[in-house]
């Protein structure tokens, strides 16, 4: 891993922001006095090479061609060739608009939490334009959730100022076009996240814009109740309960939400691609009418933002 004050690909690096199985993510500048860039990196010995390697490709290629004020912007991409005697490749790497906040996750209110419901409605309402926009231009982000979704500040009591939350849709690794005629799976594994993969996406069934309404659906039952819709124990399991059982009903996870809900989202998470809202914004703008006037009740004194871990 790069140390702070190293110098990478012409960035030098400031600050480590995290990581995972195939890269790390760094806040960089460069020496031109521009503001900080994120620097993605991907681990020269990661396993499946190959794949890691098309994920970057891809995630470069494709969201360069979206702009959009809520799709985080993509800079510049390049490779660094390994030292003399190296056995591992040259090292691809990715350089992007910097977000300064953790990820929507920090957003899923815990047991004895309740939702920010003005905040993730703002948020809903930004990567819901930024979705349509993608799907508009033919693409499909295709792992929409709220870890793949940025904010832009820290929340909490201990954030630095109480300034409204701006949301940026990220990590378009495995996005396609609506074109696109590739096998949605590799030796028979679904690529996506399970707890908010569709239906068709779950069965290799041709993609829509429906199906990345879905998992934005799935995404908000989260924001919403604290669990995605199906939290099962196995993945077998969750993918049964996405293809046949009925929508859960949020009023069943959160009481004082209006009885309006359960129908919105049975709607939004109909097993059928044409059974859900046309666009993820016409879900958004059902949601706030339904809530805009709802109290919220207040959760126990004690918070849970101490501890919140850094977005990968």
């Amino acid at each position: 891993m790069f140390e702070v004050g190293e110098s990478v690909a012409g960035f030098t690096i400031d600050e480590f922001i995290g990581g995972g199985a195939s890269a790390d993510v760094f806040r960089v500048h460069r020496d031109d006095g521009s503001g900080p860039v994120a620097l993605k990196v991907l681990h020269p010995n990661a396993s499946d090479q190959s794949r890691v390697r098309e994920r970057f490709e891809r995630e470069f290629g494709i969201a360069s061609l979206l702009d959009h004020p809520h799709i985080v912007s993509m800079h510049s991409h390049g490779e660094i060739a390994p030292p003399p005697g190296a056995r591992h490749r040259s090292t691809m790497w990715l350089a992007m608009q910097y977000v300064p906040g953790p990820s929507a996750a920090a957003l899923v209110p815990g047991d004895d939490d309740e939702p920010d419901v003005g905040t993730i409605l703002r948020v809903a309402a930004q990567i819901a334009d930024a979705l349509d926009h993608a799907h508009r231009e033919e693409v499909l982000h295709r792992d929409v959730k709220p870890a793949n979704i940025l904010l832009s500040r820290k929340i909490g009591p201990d954030a630095p100022d109480d300034s409204p939350v701006d949301a940026y849709l990220s990590d378009f690794g495995i996005a396609q076009f609506l074109d696109d005629t590739r096998p949605l799976a590799r030796n028979g594994r679904v690529q996506g996240s399970i707890g908010y993969a569709s239906p068709e996406l779950l069965q290799a069934q041709k993609l829509t814009p429906a199906t990345d309404m879905y998992a934005f659906a799935c995404s908000l039952v989260e924001l919403f109740t604290g669990t995605p819709p199906y939290p099962r124990h196995t993945s077998f399991a969750i993918t049964y309960a996405h293809i046949h059982d009925t929508p859960p009903k949020l009023t069943r996870r959160r009481p004082w939400l209006p009885s309006a809900i359960d129908s919105i989202f049975a709607k939004a998470l109909a097993k059928a691609p044409e059974d859900r809202y046309r666009t993820c914004t016409e879900l958004v703008e059902i949601l706030t009418r339904l809530l805009r006037d709802v109290p919220v009740p207040r959760p126990p004194s004690r918070s849970r933002w101490w501890g919140l871990p850094r977005r990968p």
